[in-house]
Order: structure tokens, then sequence, then C-alpha cells
């Protein structure tokens, strides 16, 4: 029995309940028998505070604190589970050795930080497979990507996503009512709207001192991704230009960009990359979920291969650190919160090009349930601002043979129905939308 391990899983024991107040999450994270539930996602956004979550509802539901066995592996007194030979059956091992009788009860176990470990694989499927237990496990490295699991645990585990706050969680977060039931309410929630434009969903976020200290902290946090998650994972050989591409790419967020023009800006800065390391860099920084990009709607692979992509970023406050906030960027940004409040809840999102060259910024969902959604701060007094929102959707519609589609803006709602084809476009406004989603 290892007596470090065994000192650690009795002070952990001992300290089960978290000293902060937890935010609940809207998300349901549900534990499959037999299988691993795994939490993926950008660092610091909640996932360990889930996992406390989780532990408190086991204690409030009379689960023994001895059943749960909870192990932060970023805790630097376990760097010998990351050499390699090190054989991580001696955590199993030492808490048995602690309570034998519990071979027979079922036991939690919370593994934060698992990638740390040196064949943690191979250690959770053989307590999945020997004990009667439930396991739990979070981490921040591209080790924990759904697709690299699925590969290590052969099957054995059920991936969930978790991402920032959404602004429903923010409004829970703040304080402020969570409906619209009212004047008094709906003018709290409009107040929390500009609040979450301007701070984001990171928890971090919300509780530091000054908002003067938020590009620091945005800042750091990128550099957290780009170092442990793809500097080191992949000895990736460009470091510089690795971090001025991602810098070009938060500040082009909400936009379309190609391989091409990025490889010539990086190119005009003597920072040479080809197209193939630009790809991959891209795909690396999504697997992280720092950034996402969206390919053109089409049927046809080659089609969305030499068309350019949408990028967006995790939090659309976390962009503020590379790009001033200005009254002409207020659009990206909003578009950027619409986006990731469709991310929460589904993969199949892409941009669409009308027959006449239009964009529309969003078609989401398969094709028996298609939604078209235009996002734009303000359609304004202005005559031409409105025709340039509402025209794409009209022929959009008509191309897809579809009867009603939306556009988000800041604060507006209206109705508008097309007289000649009897479509209508629902206006609606952000703060509203959001609540629904």
């Amino acid at each position: 029995m290892n007596d470090l391990l065994r000192l650690i899983i009795a002070q952990q024991q001992k300290n089960l309940r978290s000293h902060f107040a937890i935010i609940s999450r809207d998300i349901q994270i549900l534990a499959v028998p037999r299988k691993a539930t795994v939490i993926i996602g950008i660092r610091r956004c909640g996932k360990s505070t889930w996992q406390h979550e989780k532990i408190e509802s086991l204690l409030d539901d009379g689960v023994d604190a001895e059943n749960i066995c909870y192990i932060d592996f970023s805790d630097d007194r376990l760097d010998f589970l990351r050499l390699e030979g090190s054989d991580p059956s001696v955590i199993a091992d030492t808490y048995y050795g602690m309570y034998p009788l519990k071979h027979e009860e079922r036991v939690y176990f919370f593994f934060d930080e698992l990638q740390y470990v040196n064949r943690w694989a191979q250690f959770v499927n053989r307590i999945q497979t020997t004990q009667l237990c439930e396991v739990y496990i979070t981490g921040s490295s591209a080790k924990l990507l759904s697709k690299e699991i699925a590969t290590e645990l052969g099957g054995r585990t059920f991936t969930w996503e978790m991402f920032p706050f959404s602004f429903k969680e923010f409004l829970r977060a703040t304080g402020k009512p969570q409906a619209i039931t009212d004047i008094a309410s709906r003018d709290a929630v409009i107040g929390a709207f500009d609040a979450y434009v301007e701070k984001g969903g990171m928890p971090e976020r919300l509780v530091l001192p000054k908002g003067s200290m938020a590009p620091i902290y945005f800042q750091n946090l990128v550099n957290d991704v780009i170092s442990h998650d793809i500097l080191l994972r992949y000895n990736i050989q460009h470091p510089v230009q690795l971090k001025r591409l991602v810098h070009m790419l938060m500040s082009s967020y909400s936009r379309l960009i190609t391989v091409n023009k990025l490889k010539q800006r990086l190119a005009g800065e003597r920072n040479k990359l080809s197209p193939e390391l630009i790809s991959n860099y891209i795909e690396k920084l999504t697997d992280c979920y720092l950034l996402f990009t969206v390919p053109i709607r089409s049927y046809n692979t080659a089609v969305q291969s030499v068309n350019p992509r949408k990028v967006y970023c995790v939090d659309h406050a976390l962009v503020q650190a590379y790009c001033r906030a200005t009254s002409e960027n207020s659009g990206l940004v909003l578009e950027n919160m619409v986006f990731m409040a469709l991310r929460r809840v589904s993969e199949q999102i892409y941009y669409y090009k009308t027959s006449q060259g239009d964009e529309i910024d969003f078609t989401v969902g398969p094709d028996s349930d298609i939604r078209l959604i235009q996002v734009s701060w303000s359609l304004g007094k202005d005559g031409r601002t409105r025709e340039r929102e509402l025209s794409p959707l009209l022929d959009g519609m008509e191309e897809l043979g579809l009867q009603e589609s939306w556009i988000i803006t800041a604060y507006e709602e209206e109705e508008f129905k097309d007289e000649k084809t009897g479509r209508t476009i629902h206006i609606v406004p952000a703060y509203s939308w959001l609540l629904k989603g």
C-alpha cells in the first residue's frame, strides 16, 4: 500500500464538500453502467466543479464518504504516476487496502486531470471490469478527446462536453432571474445580457476583482491551451508560428477564413507555414475546444473543402484579449454568442450561400428539421440594413422549402411576414432567444 496515496485519499475524504459556492449547470450528465463518465472541454470551464457538485449530491443522498475516492492528479505529490513504467493500479490497491469491505459495495471514483497518469486507460478498464464502481473522469488535455478515449477504452466510456456558462447559467451565477415573468424581471435579464456580452461565460472571469484583469486572464488561458494541450502534447516544431496563427484566428472570429489567406498573412510576417500544417494546427485547436470552424452547407465534400470556413471562439468575451470591442464588431460578438448556444446542443451547424451568392449565418440541423438563422446586432431604421438581412433569408427559405426562419438581434422583436409567399421571419432579441436554448 502506498502511504502517500493513502494520505491523499484520506485528506480528500475529509474535504469532499466544496468551500465555495457551486453553480449548477444545465447539462444533465448521467452515469451509464460499466462505462466511465468522461467530461471534456476547454480548461477552466467548470469540469472539476461539476465533479464536486456530483460528490456533494452523493453525500446528500446518504453515500458514505469512505465510498468516494477523489484524486486530483495535478497534485505534484503524484508525479511518480506520470513516469514511464509506473502502474496506476496502485491507486485501487491503496484504496481497497484502506477499506477492504468496500469490494462488496459501490464505490465512486473521481479522477481529475487523469491525463497526467501513465497508462491510465488500462487502469480505468481494469477497475470497471473487476470492481463494483462508477468512474468519473475530467481533464483538459487533448489526450481526453472522445476519439482517443474510444480507442483507449474500447467503448467502455460515455463522453460529455462541457462549455463555459450559457446565458441562463450566467444568470444563475449572478443571482438574476432566469425567466421573464414581468417588466422588472425583463429589465433585470436585459441588464444581465449586457454584462454577459462584456464578461462572457468563463466561470473565473466572474470573480475577477477588476474588469481590467480580464485580458490578462484570457491571454493566460489561451497560452495554457497552446502550451499544455498542443505544444507539449504534439511536440510542435513551429511554436512561434502556431501562436501567431492563434492570434490571427482569434481576431477573425465570426468571419470567413481560408488556409491560403492565413498562409499568405503568416508569410508576410516571415512566419511561414505550409497549408497542411495550418490545417493540422486548426484541427488541434478545435480538439482542445478553443476554436471551432463551420463549413458551408453542401452535400459535396469537395465543395466544402474549397469554400472558406467561418471561425468561432469557445467564449465570445475571450476574443477581447486579442481585438478591442467596438460598436462596429458588436454584431460579430453576438454571432459568436449565438454559435456557442447552437453548439451546446448540436454539431450540425453550417453557413449557407444562396443562389444569389448571399450568406446566411447559420443553417442548423438535419434535412428533416432545417433552421435558418441570421444574426444582426440591430436592424435599425436603415432600410438597407433591414433589406440586407431579410432578403437572403427569403431566398434561402424558398430554396430549402422552409416557411419560417429567424433573425437574432440584441434587443429588437417583431414578426415579418412576406405578403407574396406567406413565409415568416421571426425577429427575436438575443436575451429572450438565449433563455429558450
